[in-house]
């Protein structure tokens, strides 16, 4: 098993088998011919998210983000020039996908001269719930949990995915389960699942529970990133790293220190 595996793999799962309607709405007219390997063979191996061929011919990369990472425009800016190598020389257009539970603070372009890149970026709070709710594909359910309101209505999102015919009722509620994390609302989720008699059995799948217990500390780091990143800004790169990579028990024992301690070194020892 795979202990890098986290909320990603969900959501390039998600996109990829389900076509959700955001999807539509981000490509507008055009339509996907193909999803394509999105790993590259360089000396440092990156994998992207999702790469689509569109019927234009343009080659679009979806990134899914949770965290403002300081390096995304360099990041785009390379993972642009590497698709359009590997596919020919394609136009590249490329969206980042915000899924963070603080406020985006990421740049959209990067100009240093005599290299220029420039993205779309999307926080998914500025999609509403309710229109995800309504659009009349389940594929948007999960997302619609991480939209403006969707913690608020996570009852109401529970029970209509509750509704579903198997097996599509299981994907989504596990595609919840997962993905509550990023919103700090997995005990809530739960709590919500067991009133309502629904039982998604996370614990007895090794794969599904791998990806729950990620998704959670995914979503859990993020929140004592921002906690740190308001006391003890700006943070160095070894905090950020140390801090993404840890468990969730850890997380917690940081955060209860985060509240007294007057170092950062003394918060993450």
């Amino acid at each position: 098993m795979n202990p890098g595996f986290h909320y990603d793999a969900v959501l390039k799962d998600l996109f990829q088998q389900d076509r959700p309607t955001l999807l539509t709405e981000l490509i507008g007219v055009r339509r996907p011919r193909s999803f394509l390997n999105s790993e590259f063979a360089v000396v440092e191996k990156r994998i992207a998210d999702l790469l689509l061929l569109l019927d234009d011919e343009t080659i679009l990369h979806l990134d899914f983000q949770s965290t403002n990472h300081p390096g995304m425009a360099h990041r785009e800016g390379i993972y642009a020039l590497m698709a359009s190598e590997k596919y020919g020389g394609r136009r590249v257009e490329q969206i980042v996908i915000y899924m963070g539970k603080a406020r985006m603070r990421m740049p959209d372009r990067l100009d240093i001269g005599v290299v220029r890149t420039a993205y779309r970026l999307i926080d998914i709070r500025e999609l509403d719930a309710e229109v995800l709710l309504n659009s009349g594909n389940a594929a948007d359910y999960a997302l619609a949990m991480l939209a403006r309101g969707g913690v608020k209505r996570l009852r109401e999102i529970i029970a209509r995915a509750n509704k579903l015919p198997e097996p599509r009722r299981a994907r989504v509620l596990t595609q919840m389960a997962v993905l509550s994390g990023l919103r700090g609302a997995s005990e809530l989720l739960i709590m919500e699942f067991k009133s309502m008699g629904i039982s998604v059995e996370i614990r007895e799948n090794a794969f599904l529970r791998n990806a729950y217990e990620s998704g959670e500390a995914k979503g859990m780091s993020t929140l004592l990133l921002d906690q740190l990143e308001a006391k003890f800004a700006p943070l160095p790169q070894w905090a950020v790293d140390r801090v993404s990579q840890a468990a969730p028990d850890q997380i917690r024992r940081w955060g209860r220190r985060a509240l007294t301690e007057s170092t950062l070194e003394d918060v993450l020892g």
